[in-house]
């Protein structure tokens, strides 16, 4: 199936993202990409050179299989390990469901410092309710349900981690560690001249 016909609540805002990217973007950044949709989106609209990052090898290796031909940058990491070199890189930073599995602030300072001057930081998140948004919240439900009786519904296969530790109106700090084994053998995260020196930005 056409990534472009798969739908779900996160895909639905994918058009948001596309749009918001310059036209005359050369590299950028899908971080927490999943299977990998929008960052293939992103290739077949034109961005030459995108990085998709995420800190799960297995969704990492069914996105480079789900997606064969794509020169798309496949990447294992986490965001807070990304080294300076790799600051102001990207004309494009975008995440989609991603951010409430972070400190927010942390989060959100991180992917400011990945773009370059006058580039674009995109995302699409989640947040917890107040009792005021319970209303427009119902209304969204039925409408995601009739939505998804009408189009069907796709279900990602990265893991699920309900309810993440930082969707809440408290945001709290957590340290950022991970003991996952990068995708390929030990490669470091590469940017062109940081790290590896093989990056294509």
């Amino acid at each position: 199936m056409a990534a472009e016909r798969l739908w779900n609540a996160n895909i639905h805002y994918h058009s948001i993202l596309l749009k918001a990217v310059p036209k005359t973007a050369q590299c950028v950044l899908d971080v927490g990409c999943g299977d990998g949709i929008l960052s293939a989106q992103l290739f077949r609209s034109g961005v030459p050179n995108v990085v998709a990052l995420d800190v799960d090898v297995g969704v990492l290796e069914r996105a480079r299989a789900r997606h064969p031909g794509l020169p798309i940058d496949w990447r294992w990491g986490d965001i807070f390990d990304l080294p300076p070199c790799a600051d102001q890189s990207f004309d494009a930073v975008l995440s989609v469901a991603t951010l409430h599995h972070m400190d927010a602030a942390a989060g959100l300072t991180r992917f400011a410092e990945l773009v370059r001057p006058g580039g674009v930081l995109g995302i699409i998140g989640l947040a917890a309710n107040n009792w005021w948004d319970l209303p427009y919240a119902s209304v969204g439900f039925c409408v995601r349900a009739t939505v998804r009786m009408i189009r069907g519904y796709w279900e990602h296969s990265a893991p699920m981690a309900w309810p993440p530790q930082h969707l809440s109106r408290n945001q709290k700090n957590s340290p950022r560690h991970s003991s996952r084994r990068p995708i390929q053998s030990s490669p470091p995260w590469s940017l062109h001249s940081c790290l590896d020196q093989t990056g294509p930005c």
